[in-house]
């Protein structure tokens, strides 16, 4: 190509390698967090099959560790989009949802413990002793099934 800027295209291809190793960088960092996510994951459930209980301390640190990692994760793809002009706008006002929602989620998420302890001690109360880990839970067919006459099934 005649009047062909090697010298500029000598710039582009570096922005290009700084921005690849910037974005190949910040995959590398999330990916560690993400692998630290899933041993706290995988340490609370290992407590729910040996103790039959969720530790709600155990699963705060899951709950935070997702929400930084997500709130990170959301950061990242922001910052590849535009920021200016009416793109921009738009992309700070997604971002800004994204953040809320995440957020709600994982505040409503945290409500898991107490609601799944108390109904560990609800079905242990009446006898049955729930199993974690020792194959696929058993369920009763007929239970809650309706009625002869259509009126409400047997409840357990």
């Amino acid at each position: 190509m005649p009047g062909r800027d090697t010298h500029s295209d000598e710039r582009f291809d570096q922005v290009g390698d700084e921005v690849s190793a910037a974005v190949t960088r910040a995959a590398s960092v999330l990916e560690e967090e993400l692998s630290a996510g899933i041993a706290s994951a995988r340490r609370l459930q290992e407590k729910l099959t040996a103790d039959r209980r969720v530790d709600p301390a155990a699963f705060d640190e899951v709950a935070d560790r997702v929400r930084k990692d997500t709130h990170s994760l959301i950061d990242m793809v922001v910052a590849q989009l535009p920021t200016t002009g009416e793109r921009g706008e738009l992309t700070r006002r997604y971002a800004s949802d994204a953040h809320d929602v995440l957020d709600s989620l994982i505040d409503l998420a945290r409500l898991a413990p107490e609601l799944a302890n108390g109904l560990l001690d609800r079905v242990t109360e009446q006898g049955h002793h729930p199993s974690f880990g020792d194959g696929p839970a058993r369920v009763d067919p007929t239970a809650g099934a309706p009625a002869a006459g259509g009126g409400p099934g047997p409840v357990s």
